[in-house]
């Protein structure tokens, strides 16, 4: 029986039920297979998207677009200095229209807003920002609207993304269950946050796989991310690890997914230096072919942009074992399908 999903938020993938995200994943999978005729169905016709954007995008821009579109739907895109919009409840120059007020009015307008919203500084919100206040915007948002709102990238999760993650693995190791996702921090000079970095370990959790995060001593996520990625392992009957040794943790894995993110959330010229110095200790943390050998032929994943003879050599980016651009298109079907769900009457979905 199909579940009903018309109307529900998307901010993180541990918000939904595993039996939830598979009835998605199987449509996202119907719509690949259906190849160009999934680009003129016309499910959303009249339907209008709003992309409300505080970081630029290419590939969660171009595909939300996409998905729309070939849906038969309209799609909106703005830039969120272009709007009156302040973050908090209070403060701001009183120039600015309150969350509240801006979500309200929204809702008049559209069928679903997407937002990313992945760095806040201590001006917008009068202290210093922590992990979890961007994502706090957007339930804030979502609580104000009746329209769903869907997360295009937090401080915290990104869920359409990690659900394109799952997806590539399944086409290329088939059934994923007990198979070994290893997370892997890995040195770039361009220090990134921990969005996606949360979310592959989770789905991967939250699908069967064992779950490794591999990174040096000061690099491991907050408690709150552990305990969600450990209680879906528990669930699942798989193992999860620490490792800060990167060749042990490595050992038998399956998919690999090494990335880049930084310890603190606000930084500041003085911190993001500090940010480079300490990353630039662990400059051996790379994805290389010598590491691939003590894998059971591992796939290379990446969510991009990566840094190409940092995270990962050129050798391994552009070898046999990477699957980064069928995990790219993914994400084109994956949001046709979260949008297809989140807009679409269930009946209409059952009949593709």
């Amino acid at each position: 029986m199909t579940i009903n999903l018309k109307g529900k938020d998307i901010l993180a993938i541990s918000d939904w039920d595993k039996g939830e995200l598979g009835q998605v994943l199987d449509l996202a999978f119907k719509l690949k297979h259906m190849g160009t005729a999934s680009r003129s169905l016309d499910i959303l016709k009249g339907k209008t998207l709003l992309l409300l954007w505080f970081k630029r995008s290419t590939r969660t821009w171009n595909s939300f677009t996409g998905a729309m579109e070939q849906l038969g739907g309209f799609v909106r895109s703005r830039d969120a200095k272009d709007l009156w919009i302040r973050i908090e409840e209070t403060g701001g120059t009183g120039n600015e229209e309150s969350l509240k007020d801006t979500a309200l009015v929204l809702d008049r307008y559209i069928d679903a807003l997407g937002i990313r919203l992945t760095d806040i500084t201590p001006e917008q919100i009068g202290r210093l920002p922590e992990w979890g206040d961007a994502q706090a915007v957007m339930q804030k948002l979502a609580d104000y609207m009746k329209a769903p709102v869907i997360n295009l990238a937090s401080d915290m999760h990104h869920p359409t993304q990690s659900m394109a993650d799952i997806m590539v693995m399944k086409e290329h190791l088939g059934d994923v269950k007990g198979k070994k996702s290893v997370l892997m921090w890995a040195y770039s000079p361009r220090i990134q946050g921990r969005g996606s970095a949360h979310g592959f370990p989770l789905v991967s959790a939250t699908f069967g796989m064992d779950v490794t995060i591999a990174c040096p001593a000061g690099y491991e996520f907050d408690p709150a991310i552990m305990t969600k990625i450990q209680s879906e392992c528990a669930k699942a009957g798989s193992k999860f690890e620490i490792s800060h040794d990167v060749k042990k943790a490595l050992e038998g894995a399956d998919a690999i997914y090494p990335r880049n993110w930084r310890q603190r959330f606000y930084l500041d010229a003085a911190a993001e230096e500090n940010e480079r110095r300490l990353a630039a200790q662990h400059k051996d943390w790379q994805l290389t072919e010598s590491l691939l050998k003590v894998t059971n032929n591992a796939r290379f994943m990446h969510t991009m942009p990566f840094s190409r003879g940092y995270e990962v050599e050129a050798s391994v980016a552009d070898g046999p074992n990477a699957i980064i651009y069928d995990q790219a298109e993914n994400l084109l079907h994956m949001r046709k399908a979260f949008l297809a769900s989140l807009l679409a009457d269930s009946s209409v979905l059952e009949k593709l």
